[in-house]
């Protein structure tokens, strides 16, 4: 259990620096991927839906981080992590396969009261394992229309989990302090 934790820490520990950076962002709305555009007929502005990729390394963790937002609004972030193993847990699962390291996380988990009530959050989804290749995987996936400010409190609150406050987020500070970070759009 202490080198899940050791894990758990190492991967996602280092999520979101900078994030909260005051700088204006340069890039012009026309170089956003556009995943799809609706139009909203319940409010008189008409914004696209869009999705930008973020992709590179922050703290030695190969990001690829996509945000999908309307203006200002962040709909949906998945943030995919893939990091080594640590030394000690590397070590010490030599002889183990990426499946049965994958197992042993799984079981791990439920055996946490803080990721068990991190999971049962609508629209917050959290997975670990161990990739084919012996990284250290985790994928976080959050979808802010079925988030409310005190189930985001939630998440932020694991300290293991290294995500900081999402309250007030916007998607161009999230672009910004991902890009000050260096990540590149895919």
């Amino acid at each position: 259990m202490t080198l899940f934790t050791l894990a758990l820490l190492f991967l996602t520990g280092c999520t979101f620096t900078n994030k909260n950076s005051t700088a204006s962002d340069t890039e012009s709305p026309s170089s956003a991927k556009k995943a799809s555009s609706s139009s909203s007929s319940s409010s008189s502005e008409s914004t696209e839906v869009v999705s930008k990729t973020l992709v590179g390394y922050i703290q030695g963790v190969h990001h690829r981080d996509t945000i999908t937002y309307q203006g200002e609004k962040i709909l949906n972030l998945r943030l995919e992590l893939l990091a080594d193993l640590p030394e000690d847990m590397a070590a010490a699962s030599a002889d183990r396969t990426p499946e049965e390291l994958t197992a042993i996380i799984q079981e791990g988990l439920k055996s946490n009261p803080q990721v068990a009530e991190l999971q049962a959050i609508e629209g917050f989804k959290l997975e670990y394992s161990v990739s084919a290749d012996r990284k250290f995987q985790t994928n976080i996936e959050m979808d802010f229309q079925k988030l409310n400010d005190e189930q985001l409190d939630k998440i932020a609150s694991d300290k293991e989990l290294g995500l900081n406050d999402f309250k007030g987020l916007t998607s161009e500070r999230f672009i910004l302090g991902m890009k000050l970070n260096g990540l590149k759009e895919e």
